[in-house]
């Protein structure tokens, strides 16, 4: 899947957002203000420009992401981060295995913590930087839903922010569980399927400066908690960390046109969404 995406289109539906939010407890010149600039958008040829944007596999996707995907100004990361490690805190070291790795975030926190570390990712580009930050560690290319590893391997496992890629999340969750002893936990962060709805993917670009995105499914919490039960998961706690009005310029193209409507429209609104359970 591939089109054209103008910035008209982003500014407009930031605008509506906006407006729906503060439907009945926003007042009147604030409304005003948003249908002015609604106005605005719609007449002003500037915001007509657009940029050529791909729908790119997990695999391809993170592959052109690997060199920025860490950031500073990744906001789903900045609030995805503190949630997840405030549950992995409290866990006696042991076996971790950090699925769907990435750059190996999450394996430098487990290794730092005293775990003995397996990461394993789909995608080479982020295993190579994996292996740089965390060289203790033992690192394998994998798919998340036929994980390299025997059952009952692992004390914790964290799965973050890669569940949502997967359309079906019944086997990837089940193979998450066959690698965790009884009593492990397991701890998933994914993007909020609030934000999915709103059409909030990974994007990224590629190092010739196209712009692109890996999808995120909307899996409802009731999907969440069906896997989780049907992988003989229980559920221990959950986190639903949301954007504020100081993280509103993370939104960079929508704050630089619109920045009252852009913290109209997403301060308050939880990006993420974190999963804590055991296995029976």
């Amino acid at each position: 899947m591939s089109r054209t995406v103008r910035l008209r289109e982003l500014l407009l539906g930031v605008e509506g957002l906006a407006l729906l939010r503060h439907l009945y407890d926003g007042d009147d010149a604030t409304a005003d203000a948003r249908v002015a600039e609604v106005r605005r958008i719609l007449d002003d040829p500037a915001f007509d420009a657009g940029e050529p944007t791909a729908e790119a596999s997990p695999r391809e996707g993170y592959a052109a992401w690997a060199e920025g995907y860490d950031d500073p100004d990744n906001i789903v990361i900045a609030l995805e981060e503190p949630a997840v490690w405030a549950r992995l805190d409290g866990v006696a070291p042991g076996r971790a295995l950090d699925a769907a790795c990435g750059t190996g975030r999450h394996a430098r926190r487990l290794a730092d913590l005293g775990h003995e570390v397996t990461g394993v990712d789909l995608t080479p580009e982020m295993l190579e930087r994996a292996r740089e930050r965390v060289p203790e560690a033992t690192f394998a290319e994998g798919d998340l839903r036929a994980l390299p590893a025997p059952d009952a391997a692992f004390d914790l496992v964290v799965c973050g922010l890669a569940l949502a890629h997967v359309p079906d999340l019944r086997p990837a969750v089940a193979e998450l569980a066959r690698v965790l002893r009884p009593g492990g936990r397991l701890v998933v962060s994914v993007l909020h399927p609030f934000q999915a709805h709103l059409g909030w993917h990974a994007p990224f670009r590629g190092s010739d400066g196209a712009r692109g995105f890996v999808r995120e499914h909307p899996h409802t919490h009731a999907e969440y908690l069906d896997a989780f039960a049907a992988a003989g998961l229980a559920l221990r706690g959950c986190d639903e960390p949301a954007m504020t009005a100081a993280q509103a310029p993370s939104k960079r193209r929508a704050y630089a046109a619109i920045p009252d409507a852009t913290v109209q429209a997403y301060a308050g609104l939880p990006a993420v969404l974190v999963w804590d359970v055991e296995r029976r």
